[in-house]
């Protein structure tokens, strides 16, 4: 590949640019997941230094752990991949030993590989691992500290955080300064959501654009106080000080990914000034996505890649040079002859047309950011925030000249104070009440940020849900509006040809807008003989969930685990719900009350209260209201037919007390069996029960107490789903049940392999997709060879 890249460089620079890339990410894809294993977890001893605390409760924490290199080396390959590239843990420890960032450990640890459930409209934690470089999580099984010190960052947090804590915006304080967001609340970051401005407190351009402008400024306005000669040499010193004192606060804020992309941009300004290379901005943005993507071509997986780099292009679109010299005829201003009066008029008039300019390229940037911006979030978060025009017009002006400055200047002056006051030794209480009094104003500086964010919770339509057909019609409307206005500047084909590709573009739109106000008031409870309905089987881990889709009336069949404050309801299936443009929940079904089946029943019966419960247990505790009919009997749902299977077996298992249940539309049946066990199998068959169904979930995630070959021959299916999560600590399913199923010429599928599965059934039969294979075939998501078991080395 490098000779490749050598013989195309001069005759085909953009195939050589291309195979060079592939050779770059392959190299390093190579150095950071060298060794690694993903199905069989092991137990390995590292030394690690610990880099940030992700959650924590009573018993438990998670943090991020850096793996330090230790010799001896197998190869100088292996040498090189893991003295120059960082690689991460991700590590949960159960009543831990108190860790702070910068120290360093010894760890004895079980891990296993970075895969993660997959489902659409669900976050993808393995894209975001791979793009933070976290190769590996798992358990401390023992743990043994190595060096206590902490970083200087640290430090410094550790001093600033009580008296953050006492102020009511302390949250964004300690965000703004250090980039730490873990104190923000669940209700702020919904608020930040609603209102676009998640940005904001985020350290990235725009706050080192602002503390080096500040500091730039202050800087030379005291040069000019104190230095009668000025000269092209001070303006360099200075330039660098603010570069330096930039570089500080991005090393304050942790260096995010989004600080170090615009940390670039600013050393490239820096340095192209310092040599007088005045290269255009399109030219500084490329060299910084250049550099960006050599240091870490895994960036390009984070979200704030893309937000950062396309708003930044946003802008140098909108702000052109030909927009900022527009100004009025000013050549008699500094005229002596000129009366008093005339000239006075004149400033002025120069003053109101720079603040009209200025008012007019903040609307033209701001609408722009906005469509653009807006469309992004849709498209890799699935939500659009329609105020978020107006309210960045309040808050990023107001973050720009007042918050992010004040904020920083009352930062270096407590830090100032600090420092002398611990050389003048006086006590902790008198530096804490000094550091009260200097953060007051920083603190009152965003109350009214915080005020605007608190009435985003009574705004209409604050954050909207993006289904995947709306997006897709969005993006063709937003294409072409872009062929109309491109229309203007070309003469090349006749205007008809224009129209016509721009108005097939928005047929989408047209027909989605139509389909959607046409389900909205179609229900069926009536037999359909040529059904056109979907079944999904969610990637819940070690549980069970499934949605049943028929245009936007769905069914719920269990509703996954639920763990203190996690649920896979809230990771899951309500994001998939809504990708999915689901509106109506019509029932959901609890097939027994085990954690895995029941724990996410809370968070669904509070998010569809119109929904009807149905389970043979009693449900109030979870869903404060009781169920709507228990697993007896039949009904029709969208025109399918929901047959609850009933027997005669009376047992104290819980897993044989499961709520079965047969779907059929005429063409295709379903049977869902919940945990069912042997016992209860064998009482379905003595039921004399219509058991046979094309497609079979299989009984208790596939152990080895369920799956009887007289039970499978009743069924005779022709697909057999097992949900269980990838290497559970079960094993389930087991090879050897499995097997029985694949012995019978019966197709086997696994949602912790697949991820999410997806049936479409209609008229003709059904087709099946899953997520790593079908529905997102991304590399990021197939990583390992799932489902091939490796052998120890």
């Amino acid at each position: 590949m490098c000779l490749l890249v050598l013989l195309c460089l001069k005759k085909i620079p953009f195939l050589a640019g291309g195979i060079f890339a592939a050779l770059w990410i392959s190299l390093f894809f190579q150095c950071l997941y060298l060794h690694q294993n993903a199905e069989k977890p092991e137990r390995i001893q590292f030394k690690a230094q610990i880099v940030s605390l992700v959650s924590q409760n009573s018993d438990w924490i998670s943090f991020d752990v850096r793996v330090l290199p230790t010799a001896p080396y197998s190869s100088y390959f292996e040498a090189m991949a893991l003295s120059n590239v960082q690689r991460y843990y991700r590590l949960t420890w159960q009543k831990p030993a108190k860790i702070e960032p910068g120290q360093i450990w010894q760890f004895n640890a079980r891990l296993k590989g970075i895969s993660s459930i997959q489902n659409q409209g669900g976050f993808n934690q393995q894209k975001s691992f791979i793009s933070q470089h976290i190769i590996a999580k798992g358990r401390v099984k023992q743990a043994e500290l190595i060096n206590s010190s902490t970083s200087i960052r640290q430090a410094i947090i550790d001093i600033t955080a009580p008296i953050l804590a006492r102020f009511s915006e302390g949250d964004i304080l300690r965000a703004l300064i250090f980039g730490d967001k873990s104190q923000l609340s669940e209700q702020r970051w919904q608020q930040l959501r609603q209102t676009g401005a998640g940005h904001l407190v985020a350290i990235s351009g725009l706050h080192l654009s602002v503390v080096f402008g500040l500091f730039y400024s202050l800087l030379m306005l005291l040069s000019r106080l104190f230095v009668a000669t000025q000269h092209r040499g001070y303006g360099i010193a200075i330039m660098l000080i603010a570069a330096m004192i930039t570089l500080g606060y991005g090393y304050l804020s942790g260096f995010a990914v989004a600080t170090q992309r615009a940390l670039l941009m600013m050393l490239l300004l820096v340095i192209f000034t310092v040599v007088k290379q005045y290269n255009n901005s399109w030219d500084r943005l490329l060299y910084a996505l250049c550099m960006v993507l050599l240091l870490d071509p895994f960036a390009m997986l984070s979200a704030g890649f893309w937000l950062s780099f396309l708003a930044l292009t946003i802008i140098l679109l909108a702000v052109k040079p030909e927009r900022l010299n527009v100004e009025p005829n000013l050549t008699h201003l500094h005229d002596k002859a000129q009366p008093v009066l005339v000239r006075a008029k004149t400033k002025l008039n120069r003053f109101y047309h720079q603040t009209v300019l200025g008012l007019k390229v903040l609307w033209s940037i701001q609408w722009r950011l906005a469509i653009g911006l807006g469309l992004l979030q849709a498209v890799l978060f699935g939500t659009m925030t329609p105020h978020s025009i107006w309210l960045n017009l309040l808050f990023v002006p107001w973050f720009s000249v007042v918050a992010i400055p004040v904020v920083m200047l009352s930062f270096c002056l407590w830090l100032g104070t600090f420092v002398l006051m611990q050389l003048l030794a006086l006590s902790p209480s008198v530096i804490n009440e000094s550091g009260e009094n200097i953060f007051y104003i920083a603190n009152l500086s965003l109350e009214p940020f915080v005020w605007l964010l608190s009435l985003s919770d009574y705004l209409p339509y604050s954050l909207v849900k993006v289904t995947e057909q709306w997006l897709m019609a969005l993006l063709f409307l937003c294409i072409a509006l872009g062929l109309l206005h491109y229309r203007r500047y070309s003469s090349r084909y006749r205007s008809w040809v224009w129209y016509g590709v721009a108005v097939l573009l928005c047929l989408p739109i047209v027909l989605q807008t139509y389909a959607a106000s046409w389900q909205e008031g179609h229900v069926s409870h009536q037999p359909n003989t040529a059904p056109q309905w979907q079944m999904h089987v969610l990637d819940v881990a070690q549980g069970m969930a499934v949605v049943l889709q028929h245009g936007q009336h769905g069914l719920i069949y269990d509703t996954g685990a639920a763990y203190g404050d996690f649920s896979y309801a809230a990771r899951a299936i309500v994001p998939f719900i809504a990708a999915k443009g689901i509106t109506s929940i019509d029932y959901i079904v609890v097939s027994h009350a085990d954690n895995d089946h029941v724990g996410g029943l809370s968070l669904l019966s509070k998010t569809y209260p119109n929904s009807h419960i149905i389970a043979d247990f009693n449900v109030e505790p979870y869903a404060k209201r009781p169920a709507y009919q228990t697993c007896r009997g039949k009904l029709w749902w969208q025109g399918i037919e929901l047959q609850f299977l009933d027997d005669t077996l009376h047992s104290d298992n819980d897993n044989d007390q499961s709520c079965v249940l047969r779907l059929d539309d005429g063409k295709t049946a379903v049977l869902l069996t919940g945990d069912i066990e042997a016992p209860r199998e064998q009482a379905l068959l003595n039921a004399d029960l219509t058991l046979a169904a094309e497609v079979l979930l299989v009984p208790h995630h596939g152990s080895r107490t369920s799956s009887t070959p007289a039970f499978i021959e009743a069924v005779q299916p022709q697909v057999a789903i097992a949900t269980a999560g990838f290497a559970n600590q079960y094993g389930f399913p087991k090879e050897d049940v499995m097997a029985r199923y694949q012995d019978l010429g019966i197709v086997t599928l696994h949602t912790g392999h697949q991820g999410q599965i997806s049936l479409s059934f209609t008229e003709k039969g059904y087709k099946i997709a899953t997520y790593r294979h079908h529905l997102a075939p991304f590399w990021y998501n197939q990583l390992f060879k799932f489902g091939e078991r490796l052998k120890a080395e």
